[in-house]
């Protein structure tokens, strides 16, 4: 069967043969300007990202018994009418410290990169704390009851989102790695209203918790998960990638461990290379779209 490449390869020639022959002229860099037959979800066939900030999505209670409001951003590719598509929820990092929320650098890029491949991305706030080794228990229980809220809001709005809910994927840098861990890993029974419903897979950068920041409990129903760490990583070490990835394997879940040589913790200036590791896994993960 030919494909649709070739197909509009040959369906432009016969075009180009036909107005020539009508005595028009083509103008100049005409097909050039047409749609490119790229593959969504690999190739960044959008142009432009439609960003929406700042929607609430939850209130909980902060160390100081004080009301937070929590807030996302959306980044969807612009003038898109798929629906069903899949969904990027983008945890930041930041060591659970404030100062850092859902507009920290790298997220922001990487929403915007995945939603010009057709992803829809929602980058999220959750509770921080001023010493939060203090309490690492509590700190942990906090943010990934918030993480749970924003899950909850992705499925209520998922029609007005145009996504899929069973084609949620978690994605977390450095805290937001060791959060994104501890939501796809572990059964957080004891958190009210956080579960993994809808979670396909899981993206964590350079976020593979110590035994410090809670054990995790990998089982075969666990999320495909891919792994990207800097070996000279002297905040998050190397060696938990490496143990999480043995886990995986023991465990039969699907992994990737992307390996950057001579990086230390995160290794932004590496994003191009680390980009297709990801952008491949998760288009593997979701077959015919």
């Amino acid at each position: 069967m030919m494909n649709s490449r070739v197909r509009k390869t040959i369906l432009l020639f016969i075009f180009s043969l036909t107005i020539i022959q009508a005595g028009y002229s083509v103008p100049e860099n005409y097909f050039e300007s047409q749609p490119q037959e790229n593959t969504r979800y690999l190739d960044k066939v959008f142009k432009e990202v439609d960003i929406k900030e700042n929607i609430n999505f939850a209130q909980s209670v902060n160390e100081n018994g004080a009301l937070d409001s929590l807030k996302l951003d959306v980044y969807a590719p612009k003038g898109d009418e798929k629906l069903n598509r899949p969904v990027i929820l983008w945890i930041h990092g930041g060591g659970f410290r404030p100062g850092n929320d859902k507009t920290q650098s790298y997220i922001v890029e990487l929403a915007k990169r995945f939603a010009m491949k057709g992803y829809v991305g929602i980058s999220i706030d959750y509770r921080l704390r001023e010493t939060p080794m203090e309490n690492m228990d509590k700190t942990i229980f906090d943010a990934i009851e918030d993480v749970g809220k924003a899950l909850i809001w992705l499925r209520e709005n998922a029609e007005m989102l145009k996504v899929d809910p069973s084609k949620i994927i978690v994605a977390g840098g450095s805290a937001g790695g060791i959060l994104g861990s501890n939501l796809c890993f572990n059964d957080n029974a004891n958190i009210p209203g956080v579960d993994k419903q809808g979670v396909m897979a899981f993206v964590n950068l350079w976020g593979s918790p110590s035994p410090a920041w809670g054990e995790l409990q990998v089982d075969s129903n666990d999320p495909p998960t891919i792994i990207v760490h800097g070996v000279e990583d002297k905040l998050v070490a190397y060696s938990n990638a490496e143990k999480l990835k043995a886990l995986l394997d023991e465990n039969d879940v699907v992994n990737e461990l992307v390996t950057i040589a001579g990086a230390g913790h995160t290794p932004v200036n590496y994003m191009d290379d680390f980009e297709i590791n990801i952008t491949q896994f998760l288009f593997n993960l979701l077959g015919e779209n």
